[in-house]
């Protein structure tokens, strides 16, 4: 008996044993599996993932000694940052569109002091305000862009189709525009637009010519009129190559067919030939 014991004890020891590294080298994989799988939660953008891995590791980590840690919020919107500037930006949210200043913190973006943006925007609510209540009203739009104050006005309100000569009922509306702007010292653009519809007459070969013609109409109506300085004033026609909207319906095409005024930041001015 004795011996079939013996022989019994031999053959359990005889069984190869696990290294004790091999418990710790397993424990390391699990940590290291478990890492990476919180790791890549983390990596997908999904508050209820977020929220969930985080409460886990608040719950086990607050199991022995009772402390308690806070679960931050996670963010319901994440902005773009542009790649070398590591400033965010905004997506354009309109076609052809320039972006508006926001607020006054962009402007470090651009280069803009924040004098001259506020100054612009009181320019920009002083104008609006003399427009309250008027017909026009609605075919003036107005914002503050990259460039400076920008005046839109319609093509129905300034002009017969395919034509280039102002119109009575809008002599009004440029005599506040002029009158306010020759109070001031900023350098001032006016662009002509069209649509994508082709025009073909003596006076006007395309578009390039007709958008040319209408800038110039409203120019000069601000040098004989409303005694701007004609130094302070430039042109430029765009022809249908800048369009704020689609050319695909009549109502985008009467969007396009547009006279921009713009007021140029002071700080712009350097780009202008002296």
């Amino acid at each position: 008996m004795p011996n079939n014991r013996l022989r019994s004890k031999r053959r359990l020891d005889s069984k190869p044993r696990v290294p004790d590294w091999v418990v710790t080298y397993g424990d390391m994989v699990t940590l290291l599996l478990v890492f990476f799988v919180m790791l890549f939660s983390f990596s997908v953008v999904s508050p209820k993932k977020f929220s969930s891995a985080v409460g886990s590791i608040q719950e086990a980590m607050s199991g022995s000694n009772g402390r308690q840690f806070k679960v931050m919020d996670m963010p319901e919107k994440f902005e773009v940052v542009s790649p070398g500037s590591g400033d965010p930006v905004e997506q354009s949210k309109g076609f052809g569109q320039r972006s508006p200043i926001q607020s006054l913190k962009e402007q470090s973006k651009i280069g803009i002091p924040q004098s001259e943006v506020r100054a612009m925007e009181q320019l920009k609510h002083q104008l609006k305000k003399q427009f309250e209540g008027t017909p026009l009203s609605a075919s003036i739009k107005m914002e503050v862009t990259e460039r400076g104050l920008v005046i839109r006005l319609n093509e129905s309100i300034l002009f017969e189709k395919g034509k280039a000569e102002l119109q009575p009922p809008v002599y009004p509306a440029l005599k506040i525009i002029g009158g306010t702007l020759a109070s001031t010292n900023y350098s001032i653009k006016v662009e002509g637009y069209t649509c994508d519809l082709p025009i073909s007459t003596p006076q006007f070969p395309s578009n390039w010519e007709l958008s040319t013609a209408r800038a110039i109409s409203v120019l000069r109506f601000f040098v004989e009129n409303q005694n701007i300085g004609s130094s302070r004033l430039s042109v430029s026609g765009y022809g249908e190559y800048k369009p704020v909207a689609p050319n695909s319906s009549d109502a985008n095409r009467a969007q396009n067919r547009r006279v921009e005024i713009i007021v140029l930041f002071p700080t712009l001015n350097i780009q202008e030939p002296s």
